[in-house]
């Protein structure tokens, strides 16, 4: 009878560690893949929220300013909501007087677990101006 131990298959020589790393690696890609997707969607809908403030409070003023009025209202919503969540941000707001037609468009970049990695967001809210007609 031969007693070799590595002959017959009873020891497998540290194949096991290699697959449990290899696992843990795989394992831990997947769970920051579903951080990264959930920080990707809160921030945009921080920014869509930042959007439909803006607009609810452009179409309701009354002024000449509609615009200035619409971007600063965006901009203390993500003053308020955004943190470091959602960086580099810029507020657009049009106001189209023949459609009668308010667009507050607000971009960033979302944080990233993987450094380097910039994802941008951009939201765009649309409604209509309110008009008093006699």
């Amino acid at each position: 009878m031969s007693g070799g131990a590595g002959v017959d298959g009873g020891e497998r020589g540290g194949a096991s560690s290699v697959e449990m790393a290899l696992l843990w690696s795989v394992l831990l890609a997947c769970l920051l893949a579903v951080v990264q997707v959930a920080l990707l969607s809160y921030a945009g809908q921080v920014a869509f929220g930042a959007a439909q403030d803006g607009l609810r409070t452009g179409r309701a003023y009354g002024t000449a300013d509609i615009a200035a009025v619409a971007r600063r209202d965006a901009e203390d919503f993500l003053a308020r909501a955004g943190g470091t969540l959602l960086t580099d941000t810029t507020v657009a707001v049009t106001v189209d007087p023949g459609t009668g037609l308010l667009r507050v468009r607000v971009s960033g970049t979302a944080l990233s677990v993987v450094p380097g990695v910039s994802l941008g967001v951009d939201r765009e809210a649309v409604g209509g101006l309110e008009r008093i007609t006699p």
